[in-house]
């Protein structure tokens, strides 16, 4: 079973990732930058800022994900399920905050960069799917919730 975290930058994915992997210790728990340092090295640029590499660094994730076979996965990514088409079926879920909590979080980043994961939020949420919100919770707590999605999966 695929479970996948959608979720705009600010909403709390790479905070939960290590909790979650300690909370499900029968499921691989992947995060889509998982890989990045390791091809930035191959190929001596950084995947983020090359759209060049985004479709062959989608074809990594996609390997591991396939090659993993039966076991349970969960991947956090900031994907769409349009961007993962053909992808093996799973179930989505989306980690998401309010805008002012978003911004407080992505501070330290351009404006530009904000704007864009206020933009990708509100899109996020048009998708129609579970969601968890982060705002004012713990990463305890929201690894606790993303953990119990998944085992209610099955």
């Amino acid at each position: 079973m695929l479970t996948i975290v959608l979720g705009a930058p600010g909403s709390g994915k790479t905070s939960v990732v290590g909790p979650v992997r300690s909370l499900l210790p029968d499921h691989a728990v992947l995060d889509w930058d998982d890989h990045f340092a390791a091809v930035a090295s191959l190929v001596g640029r950084d995947v983020r800022r090359s759209p060049d590499l985004w479709a062959p660094y989608a074809e990594l994730i996609r390997s591991i994900v396939t090659g993993l076979g039966e076991l349970p996965i969960v991947l956090f990514t900031v994907c769409t399920p349009d961007e993962l088409s053909g992808w093996p079926q799973g179930r989505w879920l989306l980690l998401d905050c309010d805008d002012a909590e978003r911004r407080r979080r992505l501070a330290a980043r351009s404006t530009a960069e904000v704007t864009e994961s206020l933009g990708d939020a509100a899109a996020y949420r048009s998708l129609d799917m579970p969601v968890v919100d982060t705002t004012g919770r713990t990463v305890e707590s929201v690894a606790e919730l993303v953990a119990d999605f998944c085992r209610a999966l099955g």
